[in-house]
């Protein structure tokens, strides 16, 4: 039995709709395109085959990225059901700073109304560095704190995200420029050193990709005690070179596997995702790889008692 560490479900519905080969920049338009095509109906009915499909093919818990508020309510019957183990992050996407702190306020809204009445274990995201604020991610760095509870983001993706932190500048920056704060800066530091600093790396830090790292980004994460998720299927969708597993499992780094959305990936498979990985680390045990998407391993996100 599966741990997916990483999943968007109310993607689902996207699978197949969107050409591989874009640039990430180019990705996302189609993506928010794509999503803003797909009726609801179509979005539930995507959610539930998702669902089907990760039970039927052995995944028992899973940790998927609550952002329209639409799959929560099958998850909450998969977990009442006793199907699956559920962590539900709640997403946080702000480009205004003077909205930040009302922005944390609601996904902590949606988590009261989520968490009754059924045993899931909720959590928080930030979406990523280049789609929030300092403002935002210290705000959400602070209450997770005190509620004990795990924060999970994007990040380090890709090498244009650095670019975009660092110089305010490339094509993300380009992508983006309609939605920024009219006085957003760059604050001119790597992605990873910039979640650093507002807070937001510590044991209870869940890091999706880290594909674009470099050796002060490594040992910002291991000396946080930060864990990092990495998607096999997504990588090898978007054509990506570098796959982080084994440099991140040699620094002592908890590593997960996730599959990402179908909107980036062609299967919810949690045994072709260790397949994919092996061919994507062939230095790395297969049985090590094995580990780290073993169902038990869910166990570490929930709250002690």
């Amino acid at each position: 039995m599966y741990f997916n560490a990483h999943c968007h479900l109310e993607l689902s519905a996207l699978g197949g709709r969107i050409p591989r080969g874009l640039s990430f920049p180019h990705w996302l338009e189609s993506l928010v395109r794509t999503k803003r095509e797909t009726t609801q109906d179509e979005i539930q009915e995507g959610i539930k085959r998702a669902i089907n499909r990760m039970v039927d093919t052995g995944t028992s818990a899973l940790a998927d990225i609550n952002s329209a508020d639409i799959a929560s309510g099958p998850l909450r019957t998969a977990v009442g059901d006793g199907i699956l183990q559920v962590h539900l992050y709640h997403e946080i996407l702000k480009f205004e700073e003077d909205k930040a702190n009302e922005a944390v306020s609601e996904a902590m809204a949606k988590q009261h109304r989520d968490s009754q009445g059924v045993d899931m274990v909720e959590g928080l995201s930030p979406h990523s560095p280049y789609t929030t604020t300092g403002t935002l991610l210290r705000s959400a760095a602070k209450v997770a704190t005190e509620r004990h509870q795990w924060l999970c983001i994007h990040a380090a993706e890709i090498p244009e995200e650095r670019e975009m932190l660092l110089h305010g500048r490339g094509a993300l920056r380009d992508f983006l420029s309609p939605f920024l704060d009219p006085n957003w800066k760059p604050p001119g530091m790597g992605p990873i050193q910039w979640l650093d600093a507002c807070g937001c790396l510590g044991p209870r830090t869940l890091l999706v990709h880290c594909n674009d790292i470099n050796e002060e980004d490594v040992n910002l994460i291991r000396d946080r005690g930060a864990s990092v998720v990495v998607c096999p299927g997504s990588h090898i969708w978007f054509g990506r070179d570098a796959f982080p597993l084994a440099r991140l499992i040699a620094e002592g780094i908890p590593v997960y596997l996730g599959t990402d959305s179908l909107a980036s990936n062609d299967d919810l498979d949690m045994g072709r995702e260790i397949q994919l990985a092996c061919e994507l680390s062939p230095g790395v045990e297969e049985d090590t790889i094995r580990h780290l998407a073993d169902f038990t391993r869910f166990r570490d996100f929930v709250p002690a008692p």
